[in-house]
């Protein structure tokens, strides 16, 4: 059997064939850059129809495709109409813009929390569509769904209207004690719930292939679409990550931190806690909203004659190799999207500090590497506070083996690179292969295929630990001056 893996994320949308000894048959992948105005991020719904229809035609002509599982980035919710058509572009996850909404619910933190393993936030979905009813309340009253990027595609896919369970765990509306939508929390945001989707498991067959899509891409009429579940959480099972001996750390436009565990545990409220991709298994996750896209942003602002269409990571890695640890002296805090979950603090800015004459190209880059491997350390702090848990890493910025060798180092934690930078569709794949019976359990497909296997396992350089234990102190006490509240307390470093 082959299967598609459709893994949307929030620039890029790729899709992957495997077999089912999870070898790659074939591939495609589609640019998807936001659009970014005033500080607001949307997308064209249409962008991801039209992305992903070029992917099916591309590996449809290549293989035999006999599945279809999909994966996407969670929360960028938009507004459709009866037949499914958006009336608005997505807003995306990064977006802030409900940031005084969230302010205004401050209150009832413990309360949704609680009930749903967030605090309020402006990272999740029912904030932006309070936004979209409040700045618009014609178009609110004429939809008829609210759908995030994923339910949308698979309306595209099969005609259903339905959101599977990780989604709806990032939405503030979901209940993750029943999986079921909330009344009083669609109170607290004014969303009519007759407005959500039915929900559904991961790994359910969500219906099959329509044949207006079949017949534009090539592909099989009826052929069976399978919802894997979120982004992050098909990344933990694509790096083999079952259990809590191992901390996922996904390097991608933001930073994802998930921990795996059988036990809904709401016991630290900087600790997000969703449903897994796993039935049955939550994650508990911490996440820093920027991330690979800061190395993005240095390229285009300071380094042009790197940039371009292939952009020469290369070099900047060799930048920041050749600067010393701690950077001469030069910090970083890379809130260029503000503070994630340690603070939902979504008004933190970046800032450089310790900047002098003698400061280097190699000092700007390896500073900003260090910066992004703190904010991660720091997560991965409250999540496992003994430290037991070894690193697991993919994503865009995990190819960088400076950035490695900083985090293993920062982190004083055994780090493994996972073997394919594509471990979220390989995730989604797994999914799949267990939903379709060609496996009988997680644990079984992760062995027949190998998921686990490691590119490179690095060891942390014990001569950098005090050095990086004050960077982390100090970065968190510059934190606190200019923000006020802290994130994480000196002692917890």
């Amino acid at each position: 059997m082959n299967i598609l893996s459709l893994d949307i994320g929030t620039t890029n949308l790729r899709g992957i064939v495997y077999n089912a000894q999870g070898e790659q048959l074939a591939s495609h992948a589609v640019s998807l850059p936001p659009a970014l105005e005033g500080g607001r991020f949307e997308q064209r719904p249409q962008a991801y129809v039209e992305g992903v229809t070029e992917v099916c035609r591309q590996v449809a002509s290549r293989v035999q495709v006999d599945a279809i599982v999909l994966t996407a980035f969670r929360s960028s919710p938009t507004l459709v109409d009866k037949q499914g058509e958006p009336l608005c572009n997505f807003i995306l996850w990064q977006d802030t813009r409900c940031a005084q909404i969230c302010q205004r619910l401050r209150a009832q933190d413990d309360w949704v929390y609680a009930k749903t393993g967030s605090v309020v936030n402006t990272v999740f979905a029912a904030p932006k569509v309070t936004w979209l009813r409040e700045n618009n309340p014609d178009l609110y009253a004429r939809s008829y769904k609210m759908m995030v990027v994923p339910d949308y595609l698979l309306h595209k896919l099969t005609g259903a209207f339905v959101t599977d369970y990780t989604y709806g765990s990032r939405t503030s509306l979901m209940d993750i004690h029943t999986c079921q939508w909330d009344s009083e929390l669609c109170r607290l945001f004014a969303i009519d719930q007759q407005k959500l989707c039915r929900l559904v498991a991961p790994g359910s067959v969500v219906g099959p292939l329509l044949p207006r899509f079949a017949s534009t891409t090539g592909l099989s009429v009826g052929i069976p679409v399978i919802s894997a579940g979120g982004d992050q959480q098909c990344g933990a099972l694509g790096m083999g990550v079952l259990d809590a001996s191992a901390m996922e750390v996904n390097c991608g436009t933001g930073s994802f931190l998930l921990s795996i565990t059988d036990e809904l545990r709401l016991d630290n409220k900087a600790v997000l806690c969703n449903i897994a991709a796993i039935p049955g298994f939550y994650v508990r996750e911490i996440n820093a909203l920027a991330c690979a896209s800061c190395v993005d942003w240095l390229l285009r602002s300071f380094f042009p004659e790197l940039n371009g269409a292939s952009p020469d990571y290369a070099t900047l890695n060799r930048l920041a190799a050749s600067a010393p640890p701690g950077a001469h002296g030069l910090y970083c805090l890379p809130h260029f999207a503000g503070c994630g979950a340690r603070d939902w603090n979504p008004e933190a800015k970046a800032a450089f500090w310790g900047l002098t004459l003698a400061s280097s190209r190699s000092d700007i880059v390896r500073a900003l590497y260090e910066g992004l491997a703190a904010e991660i350390v720091k997560g991965a702090i409250l999540l496992d506070a003994d430290r037991k848990q070894a690193l697991t890493v993919s994503g865009g910025l995990s190819r960088s083996e400076p950035f490695c060798q900083i985090l293993c180092d920062m982190a004083q934690r055994p780090l493994r690179r996972c073997r394919t930078p594509q471990a979220t569709a390989f995730g989604a794949f797994l999914s799949a292969c267990v939903a379709l019976g060609v496996y009988p359990s997680f644990q079984a497909a992760v062995h027949a295929t190998n998921a686990a296997a490691a590119e490179e396992r690095l060891l942390p350089n014990a001569q950098n630990a005090a050095l990086y234990q004050t960077y982390l102190k100090e970065t968190e006490a510059v934190y606190r001056a200019l923000n006020g509240t802290p994130c994480v307390t000196p002692d917890a470093i």
